[in-house]
């Protein structure tokens, strides 16, 4: 094929890609206009107004994909409850967590109150526009720092005493799941963002059957991978714990 055709036909591709709306809920109006400027041209339409009421915006149109870009610096005592309203609103919008960095603490409570992603604010335009796509895929958004940190070999994974194993085990069997005692002891691990090297000598297994054990794991909560699986468990299982 012709590489005219093949140029032509890319960007037949591009006009029929899907418009989505983002709404920045941010205080710097900075921060606003720096996204309008990185996002402008692309399939990422920015609200140009301040929110200041989510309740307020405006309907959005049959088949129109909504996106949610918080400002993590600004709402970061309050990300659950703006998550929330923007759920409230838009019940099948995306929400991704903008800041300069995440902390375990903040990152759970965003993903627990129904974040979707989470990205720097000093990413390059390309990354930061390739994870809000991935984003409105379906997929979840972590910045690989992040991730990288979970894993430090100095980090303190405590191990989940036999009575809370038997208590979160039987959570998972009401969520359906039917973990064993030993896979809810694995997640846990998987939750403090422990490497199977570590969970093999915490358990005194083998890294092989803690490999089988996190491949199970993954098919009974429907993760794609262990990070997944992690976030599964906090915003599941935390929750339920509590109620």
């Amino acid at each position: 094929m012709p590489l005219h055709s093949l140029i032509e036909g890319r960007r037949v591709l591009q006009q029929e890609e899907p418009s989505t709306t983002v709404f920045p809920v941010c205080g710097n109006r900075l921060l606003r206009v720096g996204l309008e400027t990185v996002l402008a041209g692309g399939r990422f339409q920015v609200w140009h107004e301040a929110i200041a009421d989510v309740s307020a915006l405006p309907e959005a149109l049959d088949g129109e994909a909504v996106l949610f870009i918080i400002d993590g610096q600004s709402y970061r005592d309050e990300i659950g409850g703006v998550i929330d309203r923007a759920k409230t609103r838009f019940p099948d919008a995306k929400i991704v967590v903008l800041a300069e960095m995440f902390e375990l603490d903040a990152v759970s409570a965003a993903w627990k109150a129904g974040a979707h992603g989470f990205c720097l604010s000093n990413s390059q335009r390309e990354i930061l526009i390739k994870s809000l796509e991935l984003v409105m895929l379906g997929e979840i958004v972590l910045p690989s720092a992040f991730v990288l940190s979970m894993t430090e070999p100095s980090a303190n994974f405590a191990a989940p005493s036999p009575a809370e194993s038997a208590e979160k085990c039987e959570t998972y069997r009401l969520l359906g799941r039917k973990l064993s005692v030993r896979e809810t002891q694995i997640l846990e691990y998987l939750r403090e963002g422990a490497p199977n090297k570590v969970i093999a000598r915490r358990l005194n297994l083998s890294e092989s059957t803690v490999k089988v054990h996190v491949k199970a794991i993954l098919k009974k909560v429907g993760a794609c991978n262990r990070t997944q699986a992690a976030l599964w468990a906090t915003r599941h299982v935390t929750t339920d714990a509590e109620a």
